[in-house]
């Protein structure tokens, strides 16, 4: 747990973000990245937007709005006149059956009971009213036509000054969970407010399609080596919660999904590790008008039935100028999916929504571009970004940590999918037992309906330590939402592992660079790309590697020296080339791939490059 929290503090990426534009202002230009589509692009220089290449599929990148993205305040919840009942909230109680009081009916405390000293210490539970998941996208629509409220509150400050260690420390006592896992296999423990989760979120429980509230219990939590107890602060609201369900055997309890902080969520699936986290949305990220936060304010999540492999979770989403309604429809499995369906209400116009975010981590890889004094080979959550464009070609662009913001994007019409993956399952290229980095899941976004126009857009921000989930990845469409404007998305993520699942064609498995000096007045300073593809058909095709072709282009840049050979050590082809600058731009943009005759083997290797 104590990971997750580190790296969703409030010094993570958003903060981080505005430290990379500080520097991008000081420092000016030279770390901008050009349009990276090999026939089309414009040169930029500090402080001007660069050409938006019109060909599907290309890669641009950016230099970063020139004011400092600002951390945004998000509404408190305001009950609207067609929002549910608010009913009283149940406190779970354990059961010797393996059940919890909470699974079953709770009627409420009347007469002589309710007036006892015993009944008094016990929260006050009303008669559960019937739920409809339209009621929650009417509680959005309405909220949307309200001025915004600041959701934050101060906590206790015992709270309050929680270090996110400390903070981990405080435990849902598993024994009290809601829902049965002898019945259904799921179980749900719920977050304590401190540290940086100053929002209270209301959590409702929907058994039988009634809803009851669930009210905020210190007797719920062990607040083991903080000091604290129930007795030291009042306070209202969970942070979050957790679902559990036995992934790896019929008697685990393993994590499933957690929703705590913001929009922020994760899924994990079968012998998976917390790595990175997806996001309900992103509002202006990177834009000239500083990074707005949207935050799930109250969630209805539905008891599961015996034998249902499903869980379901709605959830109302708040921002300065949108509202959202939320539909989570969570499968486990060895590949755990969630089924994601929002409805958005916008207040105010919105330059940049960003669809399906994901978030995740990169210190260094293989290509070392920056030097870590580390005992560990590599530190990140995702090496890479995979894209199926709408005319079905597989784009991979290998992640980085830049010495300055860069901002990539990719043009598109009604995309196939795209996602962050860990591509790199091998324990020994990290050695980190802590955190098993080899573990960690990739996510996959799949597009329900179509999209229509719009780019996919990956976010790399500059950082010292890998504290901070200095990626992001989105998709923005091309028509910008409108005041009293509404907008319905729905889209599939899959907790995947290296994506070798998702097509047919050779993985880019490795990218390596390395600087070629200059030998004298005849041979110019170059950049040495040694690349490896692997994996299905191309072994069939290796016993011809003389007509086996490694498709390689540059913008702005020569390319010279290619070589392809056999590894017989990796398995596939090992493609080398050298990149030589023109002079007459500061970046170049690579792709390539391998083919036979016509045939495409391989996905398409892209990066940009600043010389």
């Amino acid at each position: 747990m104590y990971r997750f929290q580190k790296r969703v503090t409030s010094s993570s990426v958003h903060a981080l973000l505005a430290v990379a534009l500080a520097g991008f202002l000081t420092f000016g230009a030279s770390g901008l990245v050009l349009a990276q589509d090999s026939s089309t692009t414009t040169e930029t220089s500090s402080g001007t937007q660069p050409a938006v290449p019109a060909q599907a599929g290309s890669e641009t990148t950016s230099p970063a709005a020139e004011s400092p993205v600002v951390e945004s305040t998000e509404p408190a919840v305001a009950p609207s006149s067609n929002a549910p009942e608010q009913t009283a909230p149940v406190e779970p109680v354990a059961a010797g059956n393996g059940e919890t009081a909470a699974d079953n009916p709770v009627q409420p405390v009347e007469g002589d009971a309710a007036a006892s000293p015993e009944a008094a210490e016990k929260p006050a539970v009303s008669v559960p009213v019937a739920f409809d998941p339209a009621q929650v996208i009417e509680r959005a629509r309405n909220l949307a036509k309200q001025p915004f409220e600041n959701p934050h509150r101060d906590l206790p400050e015992a709270l309050a000054n929680l270090s996110p260690e400390s903070y981990a420390k405080i435990r849902f006592k598993s024994q009290r969970a809601f829902f049965s896992q002898a019945n259904s296999g799921f179980a749900l423990d719920l977050y304590h407010p401190g540290n940086m989760y100053d929002v209270p979120v209301a959590i409702n429980l929907v058994r039988d399609g009634q809803v009851q509230a669930v009210p905020y219990s210190a007797g719920l939590f062990d607040f083991g080596e903080t000091g604290l107890s129930g007795n030291d602060f009042s306070t209202q609201g969970y942070a979050g919660f957790r679902l559990r369900y036995p992934l790896g055997n019929v008697a685990g309890s393993d994590e499933l999904a957690t929703f705590l902080g913001a929009s922020y969520f994760r899924i994990q699936g079968r012998d998976q590790v917390a790595g990175q986290m997806a996001r309900g949305l992103t509002v202006d990220l990177a834009g000239p008008s500083g990074e707005e936060i949207p935050v799930f304010r109250e969630f209805w999540i539905v008891a599961p039935k015996e034998g249902e492999r499903k869980i379901t979770v709605f959830a109302l989403l708040d921002s300065v100028r949108l509202t959202g309604a939320y539909r989570f429809d969570i499968r486990p499995g060895n590949n755990s999916k969630v089924d994601v369906s929002s409805t958005l209400f916008f207040r105010d116009r919105v330059e940049k929504i960003g669809l399906a975010p994901l978030n995740s981590m990169f210190l260094y890889g293989e290509q070392k571009r920056r030097r870590f004094e580390d005992y560990r080979g590599e530190v990140h959550s995702s090496d890479g970004l995979l894209i199926n464009n709408g005319k079905g070609e597989w784009l991979w662009r290998p992640l980085d940590n830049p010495a300055n913001l860069q901002i990539s994007s990719f043009l598109d019409e009604n995309p196939r999918g795209f996602g962050l993956l860990q591509r790199d399952r091998n324990f020994d290229h990290y050695q980190d037992l802590d955190t098993r980095f080899d573990q960690q899941p990739g996510y996959w976004v799949t597009p329900k309906g179509d999209w229509g126009k719009g780019h996919v857009e990956l976010v790399e921000i500059p950082s010292p330590s890998e504290s901070n989930d200095n990626i992001v990845a989105f998709w923005v469409p091309q028509n910008k939402p409108e005041a009293g404007s509404e907008l319905t998305v729905e889209y599939q993520i899959a907790a995947t592992q290296d994506g070798s699942d998702l097509h047919k064609l050779s993985q880019a498995t490795d990218t390596r660079i390395m600087h070629i000096p200059s030998g004298g007045d005849d041979a110019q300073a170059a950049t040495r790309f040694i690349l490896n593809f692997a994996g299905e058909e191309l072994e069939y095709y290796l016993s011809d590697l003389d007509n086996l072709q490694a498709n390689i282009s540059a913008s702005n840049a020569e390319i010279r020296n290619i070589r392809l050979m056999k590894d017989p050590e990796n398995g596939g082809v090992r493609v080398m080339f050298d990149l030589i600058g023109t002079g007459e731009a500061q970046s170049s943009n690579l792709r390539a791939f391998l083919q036979y005759e016509d045939r495409v083997l391989s996905e398409t290797w892209t990066m940009p490059w600043v010389f």
